[in-house]
């Protein structure tokens, strides 16, 4: 009865059951293959040669890669097995290593050479500006000044400055109209220059040339009084000659191009229309028009037009018609005007420097546009401008090092009601740009003084402090400098000055500035 029931019951269910075969895929992933899209099993053996072959790829890459590092030919003696690709990728890996120290180590050699040769620079050119780079020794043994005729820059130096009896060497430096200046706050720049050998000089003046300003309209028949609306009387519409001949520097003429001599113009040849006039288009005054002269009825006056200081100086025979007598002249730009700027020597063979500051005046010395009646003046004026100059800071002992030329921002504070007063006039000298175009965390406090009634300020005893990252150094230096162009209301419209200042024992800078008064 236990066989019987034990049989009933495990036959109870009514039925069997069956055990469902595996798929291809589970076959083939449960033997470590893969199954590819394809339906189609990539078994464990394929699967080990495809990552052999890749292995092998990514090491054939790395070969190619680091051959092109090296700056290596492309030889394919590589090798077959991974092995030896393993073998050739440790190779040029080393390799790439080495190159790559010697690099570093080249970058910090240079660097070190690059370090020592700023602090060479830097001390010969803190030697260069000296103590006293403002004060001239002996017979103008460190000045500079615009030539006779306002075209170039004479140097006068002595390389020991100190020596009496000792000849000064004057040295003539010429426009470099080669390269440009970037104005500097309103002032334009200009380059000068003389290497033709031996010591090599250089100078960077900044001068307060006005554009040109319309005025009134050009002319008329009826006679021109100085409140007039016109400039000029006309004869038939025409200029006479001997207006254009009094003011040359007005005169343009487009086809004479020359820079020098006298241009002679001639009726053609052959006259066949039996021409007595030579006409060249131009401008006089600024406004455009018609240069005529008459050659005369013998057709044999001679018609010239000489290269001026400015302009062109014409022969008697020369009339000049407006294009539109209602047009407004222009008055031509300054041919006077205060200048400031900084000048360099640097001795030949590795010689030693010589650097200072520059002030000037274009047009005579100066003295008309000088402005005077301080005394008598109330009220104040701020002043803003530009400065310039060159700076060395100059450690042996490993601190900073930097050296080269710079501009800045100018202010000047003038109290003229108190113009006695030893705090009457003080400014400031900040926004430091290097020659780098990197600015510089500085700024230098032109400390007070007095303004004369003759419009000058500052001296030897006006001293400066150099701010460098917020920390100041001593007063130390000096500061001085003229006012210029006073207006009808006679608070004057400019000034120059120069200043030199030091930063402890690490620090030189000597430098001049040009302000405009801020209305």
């Amino acid at each position: 009865m236990a066989l019987s029931g034990g049989l009933a019951a495990c036959g109870g269910g009514g039925g069997s059951t069956d055990t469902a075969m595996p798929t291809p895929q589970e076959m083939c992933e449960a033997d470590g293959g893969r199954w590819n899209a394809d339906m189609t099993c990539s078994s464990a053996a394929d699967l080990a040669v495809e990552a052999a072959e890749a292995e092998a790829q990514a090491l054939r890459e790395e070969i190619a890669a680091l051959r092109t590092q090296l700056g290596l030919a492309d030889d394919g003696d590589v090798g077959a097995s991974i092995t030896e690709l393993q073998n050739t990728v440790a190779m040029l890996r080393q390799q790439a290593a080495n190159a790559e120290a010697e690099r570093l180590a080249a970058e910090q050699k240079a660097a070190e050479e690059a370090a020592a040769a700023l602090a060479a620079t830097a001390a010969k050119l803190y030697a260069g500006i000296g103590a006293a780079p403002l004060v001239s020794t002996g017979d103008g043994r460190r000045s500079a000044a615009y030539n006779a005729d306002d075209t170039g820059i004479t140097v006068t130096h002595d390389p020991d400055l100190t020596t009496a009896g000792d000849t000064a060497v004057v040295t003539e430096l010429s426009a470099d109209d080669d390269t440009m200046v970037a104005d500097n706050h309103g002032w334009s720049g200009m380059r000068y220059i003389d290497d033709a050998g031996g010591d090599e000089f250089e100078a960077v003046v900044y001068s307060d040339v006005k554009a040109p300003t319309m005025g009134r309209k050009f002319g008329s028949a009826a006679a021109v009084t100085d409140d007039g609306a016109y400039e000029y009387q006309l004869a038939d519409g025409a200029l006479a000659n001997a207006t254009l001949v009094a003011n040359p520097a007005r005169v343009d003429i487009t086809s004479v191009t020359r820079t020098a001599g006298t241009e002679t113009f001639n009726l053609p040849d052959p006259n066949t229309n039996n021409e007595q006039y030579i006409t060249r288009s131009g401008s006089f005054h600024g406004v455009s028009g018609t240069y005529s002269c008459d050659t005369g009825a013998a057709r044999t006056d001679p018609c010239t037009a000489a290269v001026a200081a400015e302009g062109l100086t014409l022969s008697t025979n020369w009339t000049f018609t407006p294009s539109s007598a209602e047009a407004r002249v222009m008055d031509s730009a300054d041919t006077m005007y205060a200048s400031y700027g900084w000048w360099l020597m640097k001795g030949a063979n590795d010689g030693p420097f010589i650097a200072s500051a520059f002030v000037d005046y274009v047009g005579g010395d100066g003295s008309a546009e000088l402005a005077g009646g301080i005394d008598a003046l109330n009220g104040s004026a701020t002043y803003v401008g530009g400065a310039a100059g060159k700076y060395a800071l100059a450690s042996s002992t490993g601190g900073i090092n930097d050296v080269g030329h710079f501009t800045a921002r100018a202010t000047l504070e003038a109290d003229f009601t108190n113009n006695t007063t030893a705090t009457a006039i003080s400014g400031t000298i900040d926004y430091f740009m290097g020659a780098d175009d990197m600015s510089r965390d500085w700024s230098v406090k032109l400390n007070g003084s007095a303004i004369a009634d003759a419009g000058s300020f500052g001296d030897a005893t006006a001293g400066t402090e150099w701010t460098i990252g917020g920390s100041a150094a001593a007063d130390s230096g000096m500061w001085s400098g003229q006012f210029y162009d006073a207006g009808t209301d006679l608070v004057p419209g400019a000034a120059t000055g120069t200043f030199y200042t030091e930063y402890g024992t690490a620090g030189r800078m000597v430098g001049a500035f040009g302000v405009n008064e801020q209305e």
